[in-house]
């Protein structure tokens, strides 16, 4: 019998007293508490299994190549491993763990006695949406910052420092490369932090061999000496080599010939980058934003920079020995060696490293030794002057004189002549030109370039190579960035895709439904790769689309069955 007052109007029936409890916003405390920890139980031991997982089938592939991986390295790589296998870890083992919980929580009728007390669905999937956020946030700190940095260090492990390297090579007799440098030695001696010296090792090799690859891998000089004293200076993102070699024989492709030295030292380092300087996927958000910003500061684009100061240079010494001959018809070029021969080129001028004819003549070349005697003359039908690059370094440059279809004299006035079909004087001093500024902002240089470009090939080749490289670092960079973006974004989504997947599918087993949830997740993955390497190619705006589509499937099924678990 209901409860009157004395005014006979009905009581209302108070809540405490009679268990019912009306339609309310928040999940009590100890619900939230109950079902965070439940979520966070599984999917803390679901994301641990995978990336475990993950992490040694990574070690596979290193241990079966050329690096020098000992067991300890070995385990440190796979430990490193671990943290970016997370980034694929985390979101599937939070769909599996929300997957999980509540479709436990369904089938134990929790979730119904949570609607039955008046809780609605957004309510009882709060927990699920606070902890999506939560993931998002620790996975945009993960793959923008942490995991890049993680990445930089497996690459250390696997390629080794410079010392791990060149011991292991030495010990197994093989080459070891650096860059386009190669070295193989026959014994090593090491001194860390040597005295008087500010490097932070000093490698002692005997009997050693170094050579500098081209392009296409060919040997286009070496080096062989009795001795040889590598100093080691680590700086931001490489290492410096500075070599000093005793009783070396040298052989340059541009000269064709051997020379001796008692000592013979470069006149730059040899640069090594380290891993985090040469991949964009173990530099951080900052230090893409930096390549953005300065992009001579990626070594690709470092490189193709040096080719095209190197080709502005080659252009200006063209240009000042075609300058030359019209006003002399001639010039002296000295040979790089300690011979002193001079080689005297009378031509009419120089267009596009092409000897022309003077007026009535042919191009001739006289050759001088040291005290001026004359030795040949050489009378080419074809001939032109090219820079070679030499060194270990790859930073000196001679000149080459390529002389086809040649009629030469020896000696000079000889009543008979020779005749050869291809005669190549190489080992020159470079001709002497305006110093070039030094220091110029990057800015300027190209703005030059692009001038120069409107009448040399070879500028306008290297501009252009500067500029594709520049171009490809951008779409690697703005796909990198939004790719990681993506990748945390998922990792919210699919914890709640799981959860209404398991509330809508409840007389479903956990496993079947979780492949429901993952076959899309899955396709996520896919498209965010498919529209990377779009966004690479510079297709950004339908990189981004096809990128972030994933993600909008995702969304599109948990709408989908948020919608028809509300209707039941």
């Amino acid at each position: 019998m209901r409860e009157v007052e004395e005014s006979g109007q009905p009581v209302q029936p108070d809540p405490a007293r009679t268990g019912e409890v009306g339609d309310t916003a928040h999940m009590p405390p100890r619900l939230t508490h109950y079902t965070a920890m439940e979520l966070l139980r599984v999917i803390g031991l679901a994301a641990a299994i995978l990336a475990a997982v993950t992490a040694f089938g990574a070690v596979i592939k290193p241990l079966t190549g050329d690096a020098p991986l000992s067991a300890l390295q070995a385990l440190k790589y796979v430990g490193l491993s671990l943290v970016p296998m997370m980034q694929y870890a985390i979101p599937f083992a939070a769909g599996f763990g929300a997957t999980i919980v509540f479709h436990r929580m369904a089938t134990d009728n929790e979730i119904m006695a949570m609607a039955v007390a008046g809780l609605r669905y957004r309510t009882i999937l709060a927990p699920v949406m606070a902890l999506g956020l939560v993931l998002i946030l620790l996975m945009a700190i993960l793959v923008q910052v942490v995991i890049p940095r993680v990445y930089a260090l497996m690459g250390r492990v696997i390629a080794g420092d410079v010392t791990a390297l060149l011991e292991h090579a030495v010990s197994e007799g093989l080459p070891v490369q650096f860059g386009d440098m190669e070295l193989w030695a026959e014994a090593m001696d090491v001194q860390p932090h040597p005295p008087g010296s500010e490097a932070d090792e000093r490698i002692v090799l005997r009997r050693m061999v170094a050579a500098r690859l081209g392009p296409r891998g060919s040997i286009e000089s070496d080096v062989s000496a009795a001795g040889a004293v590598l100093d080691l200076y680590e700086r931001e993102g490489i290492v410096l080599i500075r070599m000093v070699m005793d009783d070396a024989v040298s052989w340059e492709q541009s000269a064709g010939n051997l020379r001796g030295f008692p000592r013979l030292e470069p006149t730059h380092a040899i640069a090594v980058p380290l891993p985090e300087r040469t991949e964009p996927m173990a530099m951080t958000r900052a230090e893409l934003r930096a390549v953005s910003a300065d992009p001579t500061r990626y070594p690709p684009i470092a490189t193709a920079f040096d080719v095209l100061q190197d080709a502005m240079e080659q252009r200006v010494q063209r240009a000042s020995m075609a300058e030359a001959m019209q006003g002399d018809g001639q010039v002296d070029l000295r040979a790089a060696d300690r011979s002193g021969h001079v080689w005297r080129i009378s031509a009419g001028g120089l267009k596009g490293g092409r000897l022309q004819s003077p007026p009535g003549g042919k191009v001739q070349i006289e050759e001088y030794d040291a005290a001026g005697r004359p030795l040949r003359v050489f009378t080419p039908k074809r001939a032109t002057v090219d820079t070679e690059v030499g060194g270990l370094d790859g930073r000196d440059r001679r000149l080459v004189l390529d002389l086809t279809d040649v009629t030469v004299q020896d000696p000079p006035g000889a009543p008979r002549a020779n005749h050869r079909a291809h005669v190549i004087i190489g080992n020159l001093e470079p001709f002497d030109i305006p110093a070039m500024e030094d220091g110029a902002a990057t800015e300027h240089i190209l703005a030059q370039a692009a001038v120069a470009a409107e009448t040399s090939r070879d500028v306008r080749k290297a501009l252009h190579r500067f500029n594709q490289e520049v171009e490809d670092l951008r779409g690697e960079v703005i796909s990198r960035r939004w790719r990681r973006w993506a990748v945390a974004a998922t990792a919210g989504l699919l914890p709640l895709l799981g959860a209404v997947l398991a509330l809508t599918l409840r007389a479903a087993q956990p496993l079947t439904i979780y492949m429901v949830a993952f076959l899309p997740a899955l396709l996520n993955l896919v498209l965010i790769s498919s529209g990377t390497t779009l966004m690479r190619q510079g297709e950004l705006v339908e990189g981004w689309a096809v990128m972030w589509s994933g993600n909008g499937i995702l969304i599109a099924l948990t709408a989908i069955s948020w919608w028809k678990l509300s209707r039941h």
